[in-house]
């Protein structure tokens, strides 16, 4: 009757025995979901071949990259920083793509170990043509449009400095001749969180681009597929998208003979849902009959910025410190973090990092336990990490109810310190 949120796959009484063990704030990840979730993208239509590329930077944890690695994945990473915790995870070189704002030490090292180069500007490309000619190259395309949840989380057209600017593509195919580099792949990504039609839109011009590099084998389409996290959100069916796609590619192998490999880098879709954020209710306080009633949380900016920074909506689930849920006692209730700081909102107005709204929530009162659903993706990876010298929260692996597997500890104050160095004092 209430239009509550609900668990994603936690059950109400696995909640106290999680915190007894773990603490709290506690990442826990579920592995059959993400399995679920990776099976459903590489089911995607595709009439030449599919690759499917893990996003790195949505969660980097070395269990999680190593339990992608055995599922069969790809690689797609932000950083040399990201691609060597792939290493680290065991994870061959030669199934790592780069596609990164800074090309930072080391990359020339990965390179020559396999790992395929995805160049964002015509400078990028001079990079590495001076280092790897009579080589294979990738190009990351702006098509000069873009969609996202939110213009920040939108990366194509004139405002976004990621790719190549689509109408430099010519110069791109010139710079590569002149480094004898033949250009394999093309690739895009819009924004995440983005409509599916404006993705469709910037196949059609990525085909346009691909026709004239003969060279080119495979098309990818990055990441940011929608997921349907609240009780509110649509169903999207991305296997409608590919298919549309799919036509798109096989129109393309009629008039040219050539059939382009398609690749997708499904981050979000594969991690948000399959990670739950639990925390406890340490403080409920309320600002007047005018006002509204806080609930105060032990985790926030430290573990997930996605509400303050995108004023993106996560469902927020109250279990009673008995495990059970209450269904009866509903109320409008505002969801605040522990930083000190007055953006540290869970209940922030959608796509709105200036306002918040309360929302419906079972009555929280000390003690019990506020869960954050949709946090298995860009929440630990892009936290606000040791603000007010808060530790890094612990992270477990849920393989099954009762069957669970630490894979981050709870960070010490030795090891948030361990760089600093005493400055003699005057």
């Amino acid at each position: 009757m209430n239009n509550i949120e609900t668990l994603k796959f936690l059950e109400p009484d696995e909640i106290p025995h999680l915190v007894e063990k773990y603490g709290t704030p506690l990442f826990v990840y579920d592995l059959p979901t993400i399995k679920k979730h990776y099976d459903y993208f590489c089911q995607i239509p595709n009439p030449y071949g599919l690759t499917v590329r893990y996003s790195v930077k949505a969660n980097p944890t070395r269990a999680i990259l190593a339990q992608f690695n055995k599922l069969g994945a790809s690689f797609d990473v932000s950083s040399v920083w990201e691609a060597r915790r792939c290493i680290n995870a065991g994870i061959d070189a030669n199934k790592i793509l780069i596609t990164a704002q800074e090309i930072s030490e080391g990359w020339e090292t990965l390179c020559k170990a396999g790992m395929e180069f995805d160049a964002g500007s015509l400078q990028q490309l001079k990079t590495y043509g001076e280092k790897f000619p009579n080589t294979q190259v990738s190009i990351r395309i702006n098509p000069g449009f873009g969609s996202g949840l939110v213009k920040k989380l939108t990366s194509g057209g004139n405002h976004s400095s990621f790719g190549l600017w689509f109408e430099q593509f010519d110069e791109a195919i010139t710079l590569a001749k002149h480094y004898s580099l033949t250009i394999k792949r093309v690739h895009l990504h819009i924004g995440s969180g983005h409509d599916s039609a404006v993705l469709e839109k910037t196949v059609n011009r990525a085909l346009e681009l691909c026709a004239k590099v003969p060279s080119v084998t495979h098309l990818n389409l990055g990441g940011g597929y929608k997921i349907t996290a609240l009780n509110s959100d649509p169903h999207y069916d991305h296997h409608a998208m590919g298919s549309r796609v799919s036509a798109s590619l096989e129109q393309f192998q009629r008039e040219t003979g050539r059939k382009l490999h398609l690749e997708v880098e499904p981050g979000t879709f594969s991690m948000a849902l399959s990670g739950s954020l639990i925390t406890r209710v340490i403080d409920v306080v309320n600002t007047g009959d005018n006002g509204y009633r806080f609930i105060k949380i032990d985790g926030g900016l430290t573990e997930i910025m996605r509400p303050s920074y995108y004023g993106a909506l996560h469902p927020l689930v109250v279990v009673k410190h008995d495990g059970t849920l209450e269904t009866n006692d509903i109320d409008e209730q505002m969801v605040c973090g522990h930083c000190c700081i007055a953006g540290d909102s869970l209940t922030p107005v959608a796509g709105n990092t200036e306002d918040f709204t309360p929302v419906l929530l079972a009555r929280a009162e000390i003690n019990d336990y506020l869960v954050v659903e949709r946090t298995g993706g860009y929440a630990a990876s892009m936290s606000v990490k040791n603000f007010n010298s808060y530790p890094e929260a612990a992270e477990v692996c849920r393989v099954s109810k009762g069957a669970y597997h630490i894979i981050r500890e709870r960070q010490t104050l030795e090891q948030m310190t361990q760089n600093e160095r005493d400055l003699p004092l005057i």
